[in-house]
């Protein structure tokens, strides 16, 4: 309607009116570009909160499980700590003998890398956080992540050895039926104890462990570190996108 009236008024050489249809075009087509990019912008902040959000619960639960590793490894260390030292003074604890055997050969896991920081690096949406310093911080999680699954098999080497060499003092309890929970696999009914202060694999076995696991807490408390700064900068990234 408009072009109609445009090219009638260019015909009649009516100047006037082709500046105002001319402008009523003009005018229309900035609104709707306006409108475009205002609703784009909208998406867009949608999007990037979500990410936000997504990205924060991800490294909320890697936080607790960290934690929760720190706590388990402590026990670990001091479960092989106390079995090296019962061996040399030759006297061992008989009240958690056989509790410490059960756990002695255990690995505490490190979390895995985050998902959703994955899927926004292949997705391209990273460009959407603003915060330099918060996406170093996230490619630095997951290259360290990704190293340490790389030097998981160094670690479960000697604490299968382990494994291998301290069953020589268990004597496991056989009920001949299916363990109904996790703790009940493996479970030991005696302990020959001549076998844990003679057997020099055994004391050489507890000592590699002891090393690994204390590498293993100081790993929890890095990554513990990583975690928590990230989800600062998470939180700071949250604030800045809200003004």
């Amino acid at each position: 309607m408009i072009l109609r009236s445009l090219a009638i008024a260019l015909r009649k050489q009516d100047w006037v009116t082709v500046v105002i249809e001319t402008l009523i075009v003009v005018f229309g087509v900035f609104i709707g570009l306006q409108a475009n990019n205002w609703n784009e912008a909208r998406q867009e902040r949608v999007e990037t909160h979500s990410m936000l959000e997504r990205l924060e619960r991800d490294f909320e639960q890697k936080l607790g499980l960290t934690e929760r590793g720190i706590e388990r490894q402590l026990v670990l260390l001091e479960v092989t700590s106390r079995l090296i030292n019962g061996i040399r003074a030759g006297q061992l604890d008989d009240e958690t003998l056989a509790a410490d055997l059960a756990l002695v050969d255990s690995v505490v896991s490190t979390p895995g890398p985050s998902v959703a920081f994955q899927e926004l690096v292949s997705t391209g949406r990273l460009r959407l956080i603003r915060s330099e310093a918060l996406r170093d911080a996230l490619y630095a999680y997951d290259g360290y992540i990704s190293l340490l699954r790389g030097q998981l098999s160094q670690i479960h080497t000697p604490m299968s050895e382990l494994g291998r060499v301290i069953i020589r003092a268990k004597r496991l309890e056989l009920s001949g039926q299916p363990s109904e929970t996790f703790a009940q696999i493996g479970r030991v009914e005696a302990v020959d104890r001549a076998v844990l202060l003679e057997d020099a694999d055994i004391m050489n076995a507890l000592q590699g462990a002891y090393v690994i696991q204390d590498n293993s807490h100081l790993v929890l408390v890095y990554l513990q570190a990583r975690i928590a700064v990230i989800l600062e900068l998470l939180a700071e990234e949250r604030g800045v996108q809200a003004d």
